[in-house]
Formats: C-alpha cells, sequence, structure tokens
C-alpha cells in the first residue's frame, strides 16, 4: 500500500521519530518572543557600517561616520566622484578623498580613470559585503 503524500516512512528501529522532535522543539521555544526585524533607520544602519568598518581595520581619526555616510552615499549612484561624493553628502573633497584612499586597500571599492576624474564604485565583492548591512539580514557564509 502506498503512504500517502505528506506522510514520512516509519523511522527504523530504535531511531527517534521526527515528529517527537518536531514538538519537543515547539514546546522548548513555545515562551520565546519572536526575534525583532532589524532597524533600517539610517541611524541603524550607519551603526552596522561603522561596526563592520571597524572589522575590515578601516578607521579615520575624528570623523565620526564619515566612512559609512560616504558608503551610503555610494551606494545608490556607482561612477561618482570624489567631488560629486562631497556635494553629495555635505562633506570636504579632501575628506571624501582620504576616506576613499582609506577603503580602496580593503577591496570593497574600486576607481575608474574618465580623463582626469576617477570614478569610483563598489566592486562586486563589495556590494556582496554591503548588502547585509543596509538590509541588517545576517551575512551568507
Amino acid at each position: 500500500m502506498p503512504l500517502p503524500v505528506n506522510a514520512s516512512p516509519a523511522p527504523g528501529p530504535g531511531a527517534p521519530d521526527p515528529l517527537v522532535a518536531q514538538f519537543a522543539h515547539h514546546v522548548a521555544t513555545r515562551d520565546e518572543p519572536p526575534a525583532a526585524p532589524p532597524r533600517q533607520d539610517r541611524e541603524a544602519i550607519i551603526a552596522r557600517l561603522d561596526a563592520a568598518l571597524l572589522g575590515l581595520g578601516v578607521r579615520l581619526r575624528n570623523r565620526r561616520h564619515t566612512l559609512a555616510r560616504l558608503c551610503l552615499a555610494l551606494a545608490p549612484h556607482p561612477g561618482r566622484t570624489a567631488a560629486e561624493l562631497a556635494a553629495a553628502e555635505g562633506m570636504s573633497r579632501q575628506n571624501v578623498v582620504l576616506a576613499l584612499a582609506r577603503l580602496l586597500p580593503t577591496g570593497q571599492v574600486a576607481y575608474e580613470k574618465q580623463g582626469r576624474h576617477r570614478r569610483y564604485r563598489f566592486t562586486r565583492a563589495g556590494e556582496d559585503w554591503l548588502l547585509p548591512l543596509l538590509t541588517g539580514a545576517p551575512a551568507a557564509g
């Protein structure tokens, strides 16, 4: 007689029944509150970016959030120059150039020369690094 579609074969002798394991897990976790979703406001995103940048060993002395703000300005607009990034974030061009110089060795950001301008963008690895930080999702791998 064939098994119904939703049924699983009976476990062998001595093997724990998956139904019992599922029920035991349910009973053990029934009073735990569901995990709160990660905050998506700009302040929370900048805090996650700051922590991740410190983890990469990237830091600018006495310039709190500069690198994080720069990442947020560059993410939706690849191909911006330092002057365009500075204007978008209300920073000096020199401050942006200094911050980009700290990000380049990490491999998260790269640039392409176009005439006398450098157009900055996130690398593929940089985009993969940045997305979980923006969304608050756990990083894969």
